[in-house]
């Protein structure tokens, strides 16, 4: 069996929208992300890379991300550790719909695409870019973006912890493909994303 840190990342500035989270049969840490001067919405990055850095042992595989606005069912729990399971290595996103009032947009839009493609409904099995929702992540990527970073000019290096949102799940699908990682669909997956 695959061991993988089960995380769900809650914006403590926000009304939690699912309070009474429960999955049977899982441990999972609450990561709480509070509002700090100069950066209202937190340090994501670096509540991520303490978690990782608190809660993995060497054989841990990954870790498993759930956005705390985003519902599963014990159905696309399985689905999804079976596909970490099957491929341990590779980063897995649950297919999950963004509604307009989270991006924007005039409409919904998958929350996986295409490098260049940018948000829509457009369908992609292995996506160049995702964000987290409900999303696998490998200790590879982890470790990487926490010792390594990403470069940012050239001769700086932004490390996971110094990163912000909102584009902290962008600089670990950079992450993530500069490691040769590539990403899967877990298909079976259907959780809600509630902001609609």
């Amino acid at each position: 069996m695959v061991r993988f840190v089960f995380a769900r990342l809650i914006w403590d500035h926000q009304v939690e929208a699912l309070a009474h989270f429960r999955m049977p049969g899982c441990r999972w840490f609450d990561l709480h992300i509070g509002p700090e001067p100069g950066a209202p919405m937190g340090r994501k990055g670096r509540v991520l890379a303490a978690a990782w850095q608190q809660l993995h042992e060497p054989q841990t595989a990954g870790m498993l991300l759930l956005d705390g606005d985003v519902a599963i069912d014990p159905l696309d729990m399985a689905a999804m550790q079976a596909a970490i399971g099957g491929d341990p290595l590779a980063v897995h996103v649950a297919p999950v719909r963004l509604w307009p009032q989270s991006t924007q947009q005039p409409d919904w839009s998958w929350a996986h695409w295409d490098e260049g493609q940018g948000l829509s409904q457009e369908w992609s099995s292995t996506p160049d870019r995702w964000s987290f929702n409900f999303t696998y992540v490998p200790a590879k990527v982890l470790n990487t973006a926490i010792t390594e970073g990403i470069a940012a000019g050239p001769r700086k290096r932004l490390k996971m912890p110094e990163w912000t949102f909102p584009t902290v799940d962008m600089k670990l699908n950079q992450v993530a493909q500069e490691c040769g990682v590539k990403a899967k669909v877990v298909e079976d997956c259907h959780p809600k994303h509630m902001h609609y």
